[in-house]
């Protein structure tokens, strides 16, 4: 097909090392190398039809998961600590272990918050003052 953006190159299925895409949250996942984009061999215009689009954030979504499981393990707490954490945050008992794991994916916002506790443990007090005080 014609590419419509320059009117001078073929949309044509393409492969390439280093690509990088917005997936949900993360602004910088790496693309799969021999994931196929249909792309304008002239200008580099990406033609994506909405069956491409499932193909693609089905791939994304893998390299999304993996991404989200290293995350999280790279800010997971000591395991003597995990009680307490899983505690203060609401989440079920022996939950910080599956992710260790790899038994579980965790949410965005629960990888943003052990990144946060990790960075500075003096969140993990105020989250825990919070839950001690009655509501206002």
């Amino acid at each position: 097909m014609k590419c419509y953006a320059c009117f001078e190159g073929e949309v044509v299925p393409t492969t390439a090392a280093g690509r990088r895409s917005r997936h949900k949250a993360i602004q910088n996942l790496p693309v799969p190398d021999d994931l196929v984009i249909p792309t304008c061999n002239h200008c580099g215009e990406q033609w994506i039809s909405p069956a491409d689009a499932k193909r693609i954030d089905a791939a994304l979504e893998v390299v999304y998961r993996q991404e989200l499981l290293a995350r999280v393990r790279a800010v997971l707490p000591d395991p003597k600590d995990a009680d307490r954490i899983e505690r203060d945050l609401g989440l079920s008992r022996g939950y910080l272990s599956r992710l260790r794991t790899g038994r579980k994916i965790p949410s965005e916002p629960l990888v943003a918050i052990l990144a946060l506790i990790h960075q500075q443990p003096s969140v993990l007090k105020r989250v825990e003052a919070m839950w001690e005080r009655p509501a206002a």
